[in-house]
């Protein structure tokens, strides 16, 4: 005879009321189709299980021995196949997500503080962003992505967080500054840049919206960190084109100025493969990001004048 897990179910609720027409009321079934599977179990089992009594049914030693038992597997089984809840305040969980280090620095500080705030037992595992990110998507080993640049179609899902736009910092007494301390497009060439590239260096918005112009920038550094570029600018006389986030809190000496040409918006979002989107936990997680990402961008701070000004 095959395993049932059904008979298990009718086993657990015939011990528990010791009639049958109570047993097939609690699991909603007919009285006969319990009457049928008690006579599967007896057959299964080589005991009768239960006798009749006066009050009803009785079990056998045997029933006893499996009852249980049977209640135990029973009530895993209901466990494992309810909804899935998630408790940010009880519940632990490790989000492995792929970033920059534009979203490590303007993101991930707020929603650690949330998280320590309301789940401490939720642990963010930040990667590398790079070309094989949505490769790491399917194949479950990152669950969330956040996202700068087209966002990708099916399977993966994308939700918009902030959207941002790019400003150049450099230093206070940086040489195209003067006489009229605005950044001019000619000064802005003419100097050297340090650049962020995730691959070929000039092939990001900002070039792009240059090469439009038929121009090109000078690159002096390039890397794939907007951090070392900011320090770079503030020990030489390189220019750094970043979203103006990561314009808020600038090292001394460096100054922000709106661009000499129109770039695109940054439309800044995070992807997550379809198959986590049923997650009660992941779900509740972007949902926290999104809230932590709604905060307003400051605007650029006018020609000239420090960012912390």
């Amino acid at each position: 005879m095959k395993p049932d897990l059904n008979l298990l179910a009718v086993l657990d609720a015939l011990c528990r009321t010791g009639s049958v027409s109570r047993a097939a009321q609690a699991l909603a079934l007919s009285q006969p189709a319990v009457s049928h599977a008690l006579a599967r179990l007896r057959r299964a089992t080589g005991d009768p299980l239960f006798t009749r009594s006066g009050r009803g049914l009785v079990p056998t030693p045997r029933a006893l021995v499996l009852a249980d038992r049977a209640a135990a597997l029973v009530a895993e089984s209901r466990a494992l196949l309810a909804p899935e809840h998630h408790d940010p305040g009880k519940d632990s969980l490790l989000v492995r997500v792929a970033s920059t280090d534009f979203a490590n620095l303007t993101l991930l500080p707020a929603i650690l503080a949330e998280l320590r705030r309301i789940s401490p037992g939720t642990v963010i595992e930040a990667q590398a962003f790079g070309q094989r990110t949505l490769r790491h998507l399917a194949d479950g080993e990152i669950d969330l992505s956040f996202w700068g640049v087209e966002a990708p179609g099916p399977p993966f899902r994308h939700r918009p967080l902030f959207r941002d736009h790019f400003v150049a910092v450099l230093a206070s007494d940086h040489p195209v500054l003067a006489p009229s301390r605005v950044l001019e497009l000619d000064g802005y060439l003419g100097a050297a840049h340090a650049v962020v590239s995730f691959g070929q260096p000039g092939q990001g918005p900002v070039d792009a919206a240059l090469a439009a112009l038929g121009k090109a920038r000078r690159v002096g550094m390039a890397s794939p960190s907007f951090a070392a570029n900011l320090a770079v600018a503030a020990a030489t006389d390189l220019i750094v084109t970043l979203p103006a986030r990561l314009a808020r809190d600038l090292p001394a000496g460096l100054c922000v100025h709106p661009l000499p040409f129109s770039t695109p918006h940054i439309d800044y979002g995070m992807v997550w493969h379809d198959r986590t989107s049923p997650s009660p936990g992941l779900s509740w997680l972007r949902d926290l990001i999104a809230k932590a990402a709604a905060t307003e961008v400051p605007p650029t701070s006018p020609a000239g004048r420090p960012a912390s000004a």
